[in-house]
């Protein structure tokens, strides 16, 4: 009896083995791959498709093309921070154009307008999305689709999200926003990492915000929750300009708050949110407190470099370049606050909270980025990482059981 025991578990580990490996060894297929089951019901109807460069399918055509091919008609485009192409440098308005290969209208909606307007609107009868998300609250290309999806619900137009994978996986972390600090950096009761895919998010929104969007998702296969874009055997097509890979992403999730202060975050070179730092910095003396912390997942060495553009454009920063050791271990976000608080410690004088970045407008753009006022006060305070990241614990798991609702893979 005991020895068919043993036989049993050795059958029964061999089999789940199995599984676990079939999971991770099947290409995740995106929502663009699965359209042209349902595409035959949208002919005759004229389409607009808010893209860019990442909307591309598992073979790497472009989502233009794709649809052309499907024969419908598509009458225009629609394009986010970056324009449609991915190529302006962040915060930077884009303007209308048009596509060089169809004639085909290409609006902007980051420029004079961050929604489609009445015009842009006309003659839509289904508006297609279908752009790579980072899971982050602070990527405008989220709030650009759910001011889409507002304008189209006021109007009567079908919106289709083709699904993406959520790059870094279901974990969801960090605050939730507050109704004061609502931006085009932050909005819509989102935790600062919310663990949802992008068709997931749109169901949320046009629920808990009541958008009457008559919208469709296109489902992904073979996606779960606990997978990271690498997991999926996709090829990374970079969203946009300072994400060139999953690594600069997992990274993006805490350094993109160093925006708040006075400080590079290497936009402007080959490794943002990989490296930090600034003109004034101590990274010798940085590198061995932020060594006493003992963050997981993480390594960092002394790095100097030279912005082309952004902060300290042409300026020699000295700082740090970290590096991502294991992604299911890594806190992006209490990182990122030991790094304030060990850079405002070494350098009392220098260090400034920032007001005018990307159009802040006078408030402080760390509280636009992480969502209150009282984070940075804590900081002020000289509150440490633990203390501030148990205040957002209980939104963390409240956010989690509200976002359930809109689960749409396992």
């Amino acid at each position: 009896m005991k020895t068919a025991n043993i036989e049993w578990r050795v059958i029964f580990t061999i089999k789940v083995n199995l599984t676990v490996h079939e999971e991770i060894t099947k290409m995740t297929i995106l929502g663009i791959d699965e359209f042209s089951k349902s595409a035959s019901k949208f002919k005759g109807k004229n389409i607009a498709i808010l893209t860019n460069a990442s909307g591309v399918n598992t073979k790497l055509k472009n989502d233009l093309d794709l649809l052309l091919e499907m024969n419908l008609n598509v009458v225009k485009l629609f394009g986010p921070e970056h324009g449609i192409w991915g190529v302006a440098e962040d915060g930077r308005n884009v303007s209308h154009t048009i596509e060089p290969n169809y004639n085909l209208p290409v609006f902007s909606l980051y420029g004079e307008t961050n929604r489609p307007t009445d015009e842009m609107l006309k003659d839509v009868d289904v508006l297609v999305y279908d752009i790579q998300d980072v899971g982050l609250r602070f990527y405008t290309y989220i709030y650009t689709l759910v001011y889409a999806m507002e304008e189209c619900g006021k109007k009567g137009i079908k919106v289709v999200i083709l699904d993406r994978p959520n790059p870094l996986s279901g974990k969801v972390e960090g605050p939730v926003i507050s109704k004061k600090f609502e931006s085009f950096v932050g909005g819509y009761g989102l935790t600062l990492r919310y663990g949802l895919t992008v068709g997931e998010l749109a169901l949320y929104f046009n629920e808990r915000y009541d958008m009457n969007v008559d919208l469709e998702i296109v489902r992904m296969k073979n996606w779960k929750r606990w997978m990271y874009f690498d997991d999926t055997h996709q090829l990374w097509n970079t969203p946009s300009p300072n994400l060139p890979s999953l690594e600069h992403s997992i990274l993006y999730a805490g350094m993109c708050l160093l925006e708040g202060i006075n400080v590079s975050v290497g936009r402007g070179t080959v490794h943002p949110f990989k490296y930090i730092g600034a003109p004034w910095m101590d990274s010798k003396s940085l590198k061995k407190e932020m060594e006493k912390k003992e963050h997981p997942g993480v390594a960092f060495r002394e790095r100097f470099f030279s912005p082309l553009t952004s902060k300290y454009k042409g300026e020699l920063c000295k700082g740090l370049e970290f590096f991502v050791l294991d992604k299911n271990e890594i806190k992006p976000i209490e990182l990122a606050l030991e790094l304030i608080l060990t850079i405002k410690e070494l350098h009392p004088n220098e260090f400034k909270w920032d007001k005018s970045y990307h159009n802040a407008n006078g408030s402080y753009h760390f509280d636009l980025l992480i969502g209150s006022e009282k984070y940075r006060k804590m900081i002020d305070r000289e509150k440490s990482v633990n203390e501030i990241s148990a205040t957002w614990k209980e939104e963390v798991e409240e956010f989690k059981e509200i976002s359930k609702e809109f689960y749409i893979y396992d």
